[in-house]
């Protein structure tokens, strides 16, 4: 089965596109069973990867970092972003933060339904549609 984001990769890219399509295909399968929470966190790990797998492209180095925001600058593509996308990735790098602790995963599970976590799907689809373009175009 061919993968959403699959291309022909240059191996330091390769390895954490294959992430980013196993973390897509888990967001949809959360999705599916109505774990809308987790469903935000693999979107957050989608665009981290897809931006840590530009980072490998550019040959930069990738570091422990997981504030998407602060890893779009280093790819040097931050300015390129509309306002739109600075909030989702804003919103979703807050998701990273909160939902690995027991104690905030009920209150943010409350905030996120069906409906906001197809949102979610689908800007997140878009945005690593854009991303993945922009590094064919650099090949």
């Amino acid at each position: 089965m061919k993968k959403k984001f699959e291309a022909n990769w240059p191996p330091p890219a390769k390895s954490w596109m294959d992430r980013v399509n196993y973390d897509w295909e888990t967001a949809q399968a959360m999705h599916k069973t109505g774990r809308y929470l987790y469903v935000v966190f693999m979107c957050q790990q989608v665009i981290e990867k897809t931006l840590k797998a530009i980072l490998a492209f550019q040959n930069k180095e990738i570091k422990p970092i997981h504030h998407l925001s602060k890893l779009a600058e280093l790819a040097g593509i931050r300015q390129e972003f509309d306002e739109e996308t600075l909030t989702l990735i804003e919103s979703l790098s807050g998701y990273y933060l909160n939902a690995r602790y027991k104690e905030t995963i009920d209150a943010l599970s409350k905030a996120i339904g069906k409906k906001e976590a197809k949102d979610y799907l689908t800007k997140t689809e878009s945005l690593i549609t854009w991303l993945t373009q922009k590094m064919r175009l650099s090949v």
